[in-house]
């Protein structure tokens, strides 16, 4: 199982520097995005990075809920009520995320094909203030947030866990944990509009892809 966890983390550890780098390189060609109309802009360029940066962070959802259930199964035996507690958010998360990355290349490219006709402009900019994630106060620009706050909840839970070993494990749990409540506070600056808090996610983001080396590190020493 030690091996397992260390596949995973590495995968999840490749594909979160992906997403840091092609989210840096998409808000580098952007500029700012304040409006509703400066997102839509730049989203209707419909680019390759654009796609890529969405598909990639579909696959880092997926491989993320498989590293938090390796990790349940590695932890169980130690704290099996809280890891239970912390397993059931996970699929809510996976659920919320995929939900969201994957109507970024089917949903709001089609809406952004159907806002260049006159006659069903209106309807298509009402729906893509909703659904285009890129406008920082879209409804699905919310769900996101909460997905990773409700994954702060087992990254809290289990990085707690993982402090109460030694070495590289210790730390990685450390960060883990941070990662968790960055998460959590992005989703708080989002509902009270503190847009210091409200970069949570993404230095929770930060955060866990510092606590993967030292936890694919710990379990690739492990003995099986």
């Amino acid at each position: 199982m030690s091996k397992l966890v260390a596949f995973l983390a590495l995968v999840c550890l490749v594909l979160t520097a992906l997403w840091v780098s092609l989210l840096i390189a998409d808000m580098a060609s952007a500029g700012p995005l304040e409006t509703f109309e400066q997102a839509a802009a730049h989203t209707s360029r419909l680019h390759g990075l654009f796609y890529a940066t969405y598909l990639n962070a579909a696959l880092l959802t997926l491989a993320a809920v498989a590293f938090f259930a390796a990790l349940y199964a590695w932890l169980k035996p130690t704290a099996p009520d809280w890891t239970v507690v912390g397993l059931v958010f996970v699929p809510i998360y996976g659920a919320l995320n995929l939900v969201d990355y994957l109507s970024q290349v089917t949903l709001v490219p089609a809406l952004v094909t159907l806002r260049l006709d006159p006659r069903y402009a209106d309807a298509a900019d009402m729906l893509l203030r909703l659904t285009l994630q890129a406008w920082p106060a879209s409804t699905m620009a919310f769900f996101n947030g909460l997905a990773y706050a409700i994954l702060g909840i087992p990254s809290i839970l289990f990085g707690l866990l993982l402090w109460k070993y030694h070495g590289a494990l210790r730390w990685g749990g450390l960060l883990l944990a941070l990662n968790g409540a960055a998460c959590i506070l992005g989703v708080v600056g989002f509902l009270t509009a503190n847009a210091l808090l409200g970069q949570g996610v993404m230095i929770g983001g930060i955060l866990f892809l510092l606590a993967l080396f030292p936890i694919s590190w710990a379990f690739l020493k492990e003995k099986p």
